[in-house]
C-alpha cells in the first residue's frame, strides 16, 4: 500500500472518530465547557505518560532542546487548546450546527495554507470543487447576517494546527506528548480554579462519570495521533478535503441530540457536497488517466 493511500486511510479514520464525538461529550453535559476542556488535557496527558512509560520512550522530550521545536510546539499546542474550549463551549450551549459548520470552513483554511506556504497547486477539478464550497460558506455567512465567530475560530485554529503537523519533524507520539505536557499545568490550574469556585464533577457524581472522565484521555489521544500519522503522508489540499467527513457526522450526531437544521443550512450543505462530488470526480478520472498510461 501506497504512503498516499495510507495516510488517506489514517486521516479518516481521524475524521469518522470527530464526527461521532458529539455524542460521547453529550453524556457529560452536565459539566461545564471549560471543565470538561481540563479534563481532556490532564488525562490525555495522564494517558501518553502511561504509554510512554510501557514502551520506555521518555526520551522523547528530548525534541523541545531545540528552540524552534519548542515554539513550533507551543504554537500548536495554544491552537489546540483554544480549538477544544470554544468546540465545547459551543456545545454546551447549545451552539452545535456553527460548530459544526467551523470545520466545513475549516478545510478553505486548510488549502489555503496549503497553497501558500507549502506551495501545494490545485488542479482544475479541485479549483472547481473549492469554488462550489467556498460559495456554500459564503451563503452561510450571508444568511446568519453575522459573522460566525465560533465557525471561524474552530476553522483558523485547527488549520494552523495542521499546517504545524505537516511542518513539525517528529513523530506523532513525541507531538501529542510535549504537546499535553506543555498544557497540564494550565489544565490542573483552571481545575484548582473550577474546584474551588463551584466543586469538581470527578468524584463527586458516580462511577459512571468518573469512568467517563479518565476515558476522555484517551477519547482526545486517538484521533489526534491518527491525524499526526495521516498529515505527514499526503498533501495538505487533501487533508482539507478529507476533513469534511468529520463535519458531516457532527451533523447527524448534532441531529441526534436535537439540534435543529433550517432551509439555510441545507442549501449550504448542497453546495458543499455538490463540490465535494466534483472533487471525489476529479480524482477518480485522474486515476483512471494514469492507470491508463
Amino acid at each position: 500500500m501506497s504512503e498516499l493511500k495510507k495516510g488517506t486511510i489514517i486521516m479518516a479514520a481521524s475524521y469518522i472518530w470527530w464526527g461521532i464525538m458529539p455524542l460521547y461529550w453529550s453524556l457529560l453535559s452536565n459539566l461545564s465547557g471549560a471543565e470538561i476542556t481540563a479534563y481532556r488535557v490532564a488525562f490525555s496527558f495522564l494517558t501518553i505518560f502511561i504509554v510512554l512509560i510501557f514502551t520506555r520512550k521518555l526520551n522523547v522530550y528530548r525534541v523541545i532542546q531545540n528552540k524552534r521545536n519548542l515554539m513550533l510546539i507551543l504554537f500548536g499546542s495554544l491552537m489546540l487548546a483554544i480549538n477544544w474550549t470554544v468546540f465545547i463551549i459551543a456545545m454546551s450551549n447549545g451552539n452545535l450546527t456553527e460548530a459544526s459548520m467551523g470545520y466545513y470552513i475549516n478545510p478553505l483554511a486548510s488549502i489555503l495554507l496549503g497553497v501558500i506556504f507549502l506551495k501545494e497547486r490545485l488542479d482544475k477539478g479541485q479549483a472547481i470543487a473549492l469554488a462550489i464550497v467556498t460559495c456554500g460558506v459564503i451563503y452561510y455567512i450571508i444568511t446568519i447576517g453575522r459573522i460566525p465567530v465560533v465557525s471561524l475560530t474552530l476553522a483558523v485554529t485547527f488549520a494552523l494546527y495542521g499546517l504545524y503537523k505537516k511542518t513539525m519533524k517528529m513523530t506523532s507520539v513525541q507531538s501529542f506528548a510535549v504537546e499535553s505536557t506543555v498544557l497540564f499545568p494550565v489544565s490542573l490550574t483552571a481545575l484548582a480554579v473550577i474546584g474551588m469556585q463551584d466543586g469538581l464533577a470527578f468524584t463527586q457524581q458516580g462511577a459512571g462519570t468518573d469512568i467517563l472522565i479518565v476515558l476522555s484521555g484517551a477519547a482526545t489521544m486517538i484521533p489526534l495521533l491518527l491525524f499526526s500519522e495521516g498529515a505527514k503522508r499526503i498533501p495538505l489540499i487533501r487533508v482539507g478535503f478529507l476533513q469534511y467527513i468529520a463535519p458531516t457526522l457532527m451533523l447527524v450526531s448534532n441531529l441526534i441530540l436535537g439540534d435543529t437544521f433550517n432551509l439555510n443550512q441545507v442549501v449550504t450543505f448542497i453546495f458543499i457536497w455538490t463540490g465535494l462530488a466534483v472533487y471525489s470526480f476529479s480524482n477518480l478520472r485522474k486515476r483512471s488517466v494514469e492507470n491508463a498510461g
